[in-house]
């Protein structure tokens, strides 16, 4: 799937879904939101297994792992911005309290890095999960898998079996379903639909047991559709990262470039030195930071935070 893109990413189609399927904000039939959602995730699931899209799907999965987080804590009643979760996640020091702005972030970014591609995924959901959880898991998983027939019904089983039992779990119920929703789909791992998406009010109306199916496939619609722009708008810009790679010629920059096409935030005093992160390439401090302002220079990537010291650098 992070092959080199066979094709001027300029020129790549951008299928995006008609209008029409999204007219209505939450369509009442069950069968036409259903549609939608099936439609969407269909589209997503061609996008993310064509290899001559070479979507970086590492680095759009951290990145919808991250406005999941924004979302979440908004359901929890706190309002924070995505810098500001990047700030509590990567400016922490190892050993410290994060908060709860940037335990939501690490929440997510170690959700949807759980493997699904081999037996025993259910195990690993389950270990992730709070004690109090973990022993509802498997009869919640076994019902959604008896009941339901489509991967979005499977989820959103598991979903409300989560939330009318634990209303106060709603990111654990959101990620339960977006793993769900991916094994059911053949993905490897979960990418952050339901925890993108289903507001307060569904959730709250699925806990006191009214039906909100439509509303379930609607709001995952959505998600996909958004998904697959990012993914679009991602694959053209790592596209052109891998197309100045030539140009570098510093040690360790084929590894930098890897790193930047996976992660949503590069910290470089911790991440590109002293050595560079998933790798055994050794760069110093000063040379990470001649890099990335390089690659600022070249227009491949862009300073996140506007701050003198303490900078983050991403995929421009």
């Amino acid at each position: 799937m992070n092959q080199p893109l066979k094709h001027d990413p300029d020129t790549l189609p951008k299928p995006i879904l008609p209008s029409w399927l999204f007219d209505q904000h939450t369509p009442d039939c069950l069968e036409d939101a259903a549609f939608s959602s099936g439609a969407a995730l269909s589209l997503l699931h061609v996008l993310l297994s064509d290899p001559n899209c070479a979507v970086p799907v590492d680095l759009l999965r951290n990145r919808l792992a991250l406005r999941a987080a924004v979302h979440c804590s908004k359901i929890e009643g706190r309002g924070v911005t995505e810098a500001e979760l990047r700030d509590a996640y990567l400016l922490t020091v190892p050993g410290d309290v994060m908060g709860p702005d940037g335990d939501m972030l690490a929440f997510w970014r170690a959700g949807t890095a759980l493997s699904l591609r081999h037996a025993g995924w259910r195990d690993r959901l389950q270990a992730f999960l709070p004690e109090d959880l973990q022993e509802h898991l498997p009869d919640w998983s076994a019902r959604a898998e008896d009941a339901a027939a489509s991967p979005v019904a499977r989820a959103t089983s598991v979903l409300t079996d989560i939330v009318q039992v634990f209303p106060r779990q709603e990111a654990i119920a959101l990620l339960c379903a977006d793993a769900i929703l991916a094994q059911s789909l053949g993905w490897d791992r979960p990418l952050p639909l339901f925890g993108l998406s289903v507001n307060r009010k569904t959730l709250r109306a699925a806990s006191e047991g009214e039906d909100v199916g439509p509303a379930y496939h609607s709001a995952v619609a959505h998600a996909a559709q958004n998904a697959v722009r990012l993914a679009h708008d991602l694959a053209r810009r790592a596209a052109q990262l891998r197309a100045i790679a030539p140009k570098l010629r510093s040690k360790g920059s084929d590894e930098a470039i890897t790193l930047f096409l996976s992660e949503d935030a590069v910290l470089p005093s911790t991440m590109l030195s002293p050595t560079i992160r998933g790798s055994s390439t050794a760069m110093t401090s000063r040379s990470a930071r001649r890099l990335c302002e390089r690659l600022i220079k070249l227009g491949v990537a862009r300073e996140l935070t506007g701050r003198g010291i303490f900078r983050l650098y991403g995929v421009s």
